[in-house]
């Protein structure tokens, strides 16, 4: 990603810390292989659940390419089959992370359709979505600390792959209403930089 845009390095920043939250175990070189990798542009989408990633001898490959396979929620690489396989199946191989990586960029690159709903509450609140293929995000950041009256700012972020219009139910202080909320297309990655 050389000449990346701020877009494009924005978006692979996410799809980094998406990479690190799966794997917190691992080691920093873990992670800087399999950006190398993916920065590199050696990963290559046969089918669904096949890719085909780059052999390169600067990070002690052997071969010029790699079968990476995901099947039955496992991920396979055919680098398992080399002389360090049992290693790097018990390990998880770096051709195995640029793939997670890639798949993580490029889901963040697809269009999703969505509507943000902010709402300050004084005391208890409700949300509630009638659509229950609508997935819903929700985030809550305290505003003041008095236990008798507390005051919250709640944003929810509902999510959607096709174009809808939901109907939502929703309580906070003294307001309880239904109402219908149009979900406009966006890009993924743009609902990951607001619930940063």
């Amino acid at each position: 990603m050389g000449g990346a845009t701020e877009t494009e390095k924005t978006i692979e920043k996410i799809a980094i810390e998406k990479l690190r939250r799966k794997f917190p175990n691992k080691a920093n070189s873990w992670i800087r292989r399999a950006i190398t990798r993916f920065r590199e542009n050696t990963i290559r989408q046969l089918n669904e659940n096949t890719w085909i990633v780059d052999g390169d001898p600067k990070l002690g490959d052997k071969y010029l390419n790699y079968i990476v396979h995901f099947k039955d929620g496992r991920y396979h690489c055919s680098c398992f089959e080399s002389s360090w396989g049992p290693r790097r199946k018990n390990e998880l191989c770096t051709h195995i992370a640029a793939v997670i990586l890639h798949r993580e960029y490029s889901k963040l690159l697809q269009p999703i359709y969505a509507a943000i709903i902010n709402m300050e509450c004084e005391g208890d609140y409700h949300f509630e979505v009638l659509d229950k293929e609508v997935k819903v995000i929700k985030q809550v950041k305290a505003l003041s600390s008095d236990a008798v009256e507390p005051r919250y700012r709640v944003t929810y972020v509902l999510m959607s792959n096709d174009p809808r219009t939901v109907k939502v139910r929703y309580a906070c202080k003294d307001e309880a209403n239904e109402r219908e909320v149009v979900l406009s297309k966006t890009m993924r990655y743009m609902v990951e930089l607001l619930m940063r």
